[in-house]
């Protein structure tokens, strides 16, 4: 199995890395250690190559396997006896998906905090992020206004909460739905350990994704979209500035 280190530092964006397992054409590999997001949960996979000495070697795709975890399929083959590599991750593109991750959460948290609204659907894009909110019947706003979200979500932001890690088990979170800020059952059930990601007391979320460290760093934000997707349904599109 591959041990997931993006898991307790997204920040780190280098790593060396020994191939557990290699492909008889020599173009997808496993690891034994990774940094890299494979993408999931709206946020897209890094850009990411393999390098020896100085040359690179990029990868075109990441796949789920039972006995590794992942695998990664390359644009050309590694040379023989090749046995460690480095992992070296865009870093920009890391970073920005990192601030559009953590607004995503902030924006959710803040409709769960007022409305009692769930999170429904969310993905990051390359220029914008998207995020859809169910309402429960009784607290529809009649009237919600972009400038006036943003500035919500500019105080959130500015409040520079810490984003932190927990850990629960899937049986705490099924008995306690006020623990987390979305639909329990979007969780695959071979999931027993759940990894969270909490902002202060404004949102907690089930969460394998990358984000900063502080509300702080996602930087300014322009609320772009504020949409009605049916009576109970908003979609919100949000960009970085």
């Amino acid at each position: 199995m591959t041990t997931e280190l993006y898991l307790t530092d997204s920040y780190q964006m280098t790593c060396p890395s020994e191939i557990i397992f290699i492909s008889p054409d020599r173009k997808t590999v496993a690891l034994n250690q990774t940094i890299i997001y494979p993408g999931g949960g709206g946020q897209p996979r890094d850009i990411v190559s393999l390098w020896i000495d100085a040359a690179e070697y990029s990868i075109e795709d990441i796949t789920r396997d039972q006995d590794y975890s992942y695998l990664y399929h390359l644009a050309e083959a590694l040379p023989e006896n090749v046995q460690e590599v480095t992992i070296k991750i865009d870093a920009a593109y890391r970073l920005k998906n990192m601030r559009y991750h953590t607004l995503l959460h902030l924006t959710s948290g803040y409709f769960y905090k007022h409305y009692g609204a769930l999170a429904t659907s969310n993905q990051i894009e390359e220029d914008h992020a998207r995020l859809e909110i169910k309402f429960p019947e009784e607290t529809v706003p009649e009237k919600l206004e972009k400038e006036f979200l943003q500035a919500e979500l500019e105080k959130l932001i500015q409040a520079d909460y810490p984003v932190t890690i927990e850990h629960t088990t899937r049986e705490k979170l099924t008995e306690n739905h006020d623990l987390v800020r979305t639909y329990v059952n979007l969780v695959p059930e071979f999931i027993t350990d759940i990894r969270l990601v909490k902002i202060a007391d404004v949102d907690v979320q089930t969460c394998a994704g990358t984000h900063i460290t502080s509300t702080k760093e996602v930087g300014q934000i322009s609320v772009e979209q504020l949409k009605n997707k049916g009576r109970l349904k908003k979609r919100i599109k949000v960009t970085l500035i």
